[in-house]
């Protein structure tokens, strides 16, 4: 009999790595293809690649040992059709000390400027790339009371800032964010802290993640109401105005007013440049509800009352920030987490416009070396709104 090709197809992670979070499902290449090729594949099976990433907010391919970067900028672009051709960072990495984002040193590859390589350790001659010392960033660089030393020595460690791959300024964020492994340290596990004394065991370096959809079901139905109802609107230059803030011990949110910069000391801005967002994105595949805040960068609040149509801006930091932490905090415990366990030659896609995600894990005491690449794409597409 001849040979039947199987077709492309999805399966969902273990109920074990899923837990409660609704996140994560394997896609099993075409029985024809090892490496994914985009171009082959049959228009139903990209509809199942983009319907399976909504639904499931994070798919892993597993062995994509030698793909090459442009594969990262075709499965962007294929999740969102109106995509731009270049990362939603802008046209060059940023590298103003003052931003911090410029802190892990990373770059991007010249063959391919919309990838980006990311890690820890020293890289020569990689992909036509200056040296890199990369740095893998952890919490005891942001967090405003760090765990101990001798915690840390124990294998603890915690997010080190929840967030969305958004520049909040200009560009809007892609709707897919795309990574590969290429080295991954072979280290023991680490231990995930919660602030409610809760633990979890994680690889040492995973990628953390949470639904925006799961946050928003376990709102109440007042919560829900004033969400779906409210725009955020973020700080200009969020990125420079953060810079000196430290986060929250769960990093979703800044600890403490008074270190942002001062307006007068950001890069120029054009306040019609920077970005406010419904406070709930709708999924542009099955209609659900997600709750999507970048904390650590919020500015201000404009909510309506529905009973009157009154609308109020809501302009105290310290109320905002801790509105919008109330509300994120409680997706914020292990059963909502899900935490990638990477394997060299992964190849992992996720929703940027329906998770957060968060690095974790203490890399630089360890002289093994990490590589990735990572590429979100700029959309010309503004998230939609969800309405009851």
């Amino acid at each position: 009999m001849p040979h039947i090709e199987e077709p492309l197809r999805i399966q969902p992670l273990d109920d074990g790595l899923r837990k409660d979070s609704q996140i994560g499902a394997e896609v099993v290449l075409p029985s024809s293809m090892s490496l994914l090729d985009i171009p082959s594949l049959s228009e139903n099976e990209k509809k199942l690649l983009r319907n399976g990433l909504f639904d499931n907010g994070v798919l892993v391919i597993r062995n994509q040992h030698g793909i090459e970067p442009k594969v990262l900028v075709q499965l962007a672009k294929l999740l969102d059709d109106t995509a731009l051709d270049f990362h939603s960072g802008g046209a060059k990495q940023v590298t103003d000390p003052n931003n911090i984002l410029s802190q892990n040193h990373c770059t991007r590859i010249p063959r391919a400027p919309q990838v980006t390589v990311i890690g820890q350790g020293v890289v020569r001659g990689h992909e036509g790339t200056p040296d890199l010392d990369l740095k893998h960033l952890d919490h005891t660089a942001f967090h405003e009371e760090p765990l101990s030393d001798e915690a840390i020595r124990n294998g603890h460690t915690r997010p080190y800032r929840w967030h969305m791959d958004a520049p909040l300024y200009e560009n809007l964020p892609g709707v897919a964010t795309v990574l590969h492994a290429l080295e991954v340290p072979d280290l023991p596990d680490q231990t995930l802290d919660f602030p409610s004394g809760e633990e979890m065991d994680i690889a040492a370096g995973a990628t953390a993640f949470f639904s925006g959809a799961r946050n928003f079901d376990l709102l109440t139905p007042t919560e829900q109401q004033f969400a779906w109802n409210t725009t955020v609107q973020y700080a200009p230059r969020a990125y420079e105005w953060i810079k000196d803030c430290k986060a929250t011990a769960d990093g979703l949110s800044i600890a403490k007013k008074g270190r942002e910069k001062d307006e007068s000391a950001l890069p120029s801005f054009n306040w019609e440049k920077v970005h406010s967002f419904p406070m709930v994105w709708k999924n542009p595949a099955n209609g659900r509800p997600h709750l999507q805040i970048l904390g650590c960068c919020v500015y201000s609040l404009r909510t309506t009352d529905p009973a009157t149509g009154k609308t109020v801006t809501i302009n105290d930091l310290d109320e905002v920030r801790n509105i919008c932490h109330g509300l994120q905090a409680r997706v914020y415990a292990a059963p909502n987490i899900y935490a990638h366990r990477w394997r060299r030659g992964d190849l992992v896609v996720f929703h940027n416009r329906g998770l957060m995600h968060s690095i974790t894990g203490q890399l630089s005491q360890h002289p093994e070396r990490r590589l990735l690449w990572q590429c979100n794409i700029a959309s010309q597409s503004v998230p939609e709104a969800y309405s009851s």
